[in-house]
């Protein structure tokens, strides 16, 4: 004996409305006014706008050849820390590894001795004169206290002019000899100081050369703490196409240890058909349309002199903005060249509006009944809108958003909307809920018949192992 199970479905009849046929197209949509409300939908014209005529090409984004950099150690040294990967996007003065160094160390410690020298050259004749112009100071004051007692006792009549006189010149020779250590004092640490200055602009850029940041150099005068570790800085902003350096590696200023490629600007390169080369020339504009729906702008730098005899297209090279590292070497991306100064008239939507149905492109427009799918063929992106050139009337209310809720409706339970054409949601509802028994009923048939087959089943095993057991006991 054997049995079949009928497969099961929420509406009998109705199983296709699950599987989106190859040869299914879209339909008028019916959908109430919560219905509505609960996709989100929301509607509006066309809107006419004046567009310049473009050309479509499709491109590679690749690197910009004058935008490739190589970094390589500036001096010799083992690797102690890498820091980025191939891949990774880097901005200028970013550490890349780190190198130890020992030349970088020596420089740095030559630096730290000659200062410390000069340092304490600049303060033993500090003290030195400082000393004598102490001593000198004090001989001062005593040949100023003889001078303006002679000079007392030189009005009175006491004293000779011959006493004043010598006691003046003693006074000015004093002040004259302290003038002269001040200026000593001066002059002399003054000349130390700059020899320091020059000492150590002249260490600093011998290590700024070997690639020691100045700020490294400025903590070890501070803290006359020596480092060895020498940082790999990126020189421009990019992103790392080639990392060929190892953790323990020795390296050398012979060695390129990573390649860096500015990505802005980077290149597009598109292929135009030859029946399109004379619209296209050097400076016209460039939309950029990315496969995650954005738009960067760009210019033509060149268009190649050659036609591809295989393809029958000419190669044109775009620069384009990439602020945000958006287009990355290896893309695919389409160009949209505006090829002339003259507007043209047309219909925009918006892109939400916008649905694919396998190959074509269709809107939902608004009608009496419901949802009425209208195919269109479309033009220039610009922003987030499309161009329409062909699907559309002036008066058409579409539908801007909620446009994929409505195609997933369509695909989903395609026909539903006719089989139930006039009911609302409730009476929808009930309608499932009087078809489900039904349709189970098959199902629950099955599994009556499966448990009274197996009841059966254990209660003809136990007949018999009672009788074989009976029948033991009998012959023994």
């Amino acid at each position: 004996m054997s049995f079949s199970i009928a497969p099961l479905y929420a509406h009998e009849g109705e199983n296709e409305a699950f599987a989106v046929k190859e040869d299914s197209t879209p339909e008028t949509i019916n959908i109430d006014s919560q219905g509505q409300k609960a996709l989100g939908l929301e509607f509006g014209l066309p809107r006419k706008v004046m567009l310049k005529e473009t050309l479509k090409a499709t491109g590679e984004v690749q690197a910009a050849e004058t935008q490739a950099f190589d970094v390589n150690p500036p001096v010799s040294g083992l690797v102690k820390e890498v820091y980025v990967k191939q891949g990774d996007t880097v901005k200028k003065g970013q550490t890349l590894a780190l190198v130890y160094s020992i030349e970088v160390a020596n420089n740095l410690t030559q630096l730290l001795s000659e200062r410390t020298k000069l340092s304490a050259e600049i303060a033993r004749v500090q003290t030195q004169l400082k000393s004598d112009i102490t001593l000198q100071t004090n001989q001062l004051q005593l040949a100023k206290i003889n001078f303006e007692r002679e000079e007392e006792l030189l009005k009175e009549g006491i004293s000779s002019r011959k006493s004043y006189q010598e006691t003046k010149n003693a006074y000015d020779g004093s002040t004259v000899k302290l003038s002269a250590l001040r200026q000593r004092l001066e002059q002399e640490v003054k000349l130390l100081q700059k020899q320091r200055d020059v000492l150590t602009d002249t260490a600093k850029g011998q290590l700024r050369i070997m690639g020691l940041p100045e700020i490294t150099v400025d903590q070890a005068l501070k803290s006359g703490a020596v480092t060895a570790d020498l940082p790999i800085i990126a020189p421009v902003n990019g992103c790392i196409v080639t990392r060929s350096i190892t953790l323990g590696e020795r390296v050398d200023p012979s060695k390129k240890v990573f390649a860096i490629v500015n990505l802005d600007p980077i290149w597009v390169m598109v292929d135009i058909f030859q029946e399109q080369i004379p619209k296209v020339k050097e400076g016209q504009n460039v939309v950029i349309h990315t496969p995650s729906k954005h738009l960067l702008s760009g210019v033509i730098s060149s268009v190649g002199s050659l036609v591809d005899t295989g393809t029958k297209t000419l190669h044109v090279r775009i620069v384009a903005k990439n602020p945000q590292g958006i287009l990355r070497p290896g893309m695919f991306v389409t160009a949209q060249i505006i090829t002339g100064s003259a507007n043209k008239e047309t219909f925009v939507l918006p892109e939400s509006a916008l649905v694919k149905n396998k190959e074509q492109t269709l809107v939902y427009k608004k009608v009496e009944n419901g949802f009425e799918p209208l195919f269109v063929e479309t033009g220039m992106h610009t922003n987030n809108d499309v161009e329409i050139t062909n699907g559309i009337a002036a008066g058409d209310l579409i539908v801007t958003s909620g446009a994929q809720q409505l195609q997933a409706q369509n695909l989903l339970k395609p026909g539903i909307a006719r089989a139930h054409e006039g009911e609302e949601h409730e009476d929808h509802s009930q309608h499932e809920k009087d078809e489900e028994p039904q349709a189970a009923q098959p199902v629950k048939m099955f599994f009556v018949f499966l448990s009274g087959l197996i009841t059966a089943l254990v209660i003809i095993g136990i007949w018999t192992f009672v009788l074989k057991t009976g029948r033991k006991k009998g012959s023994s």
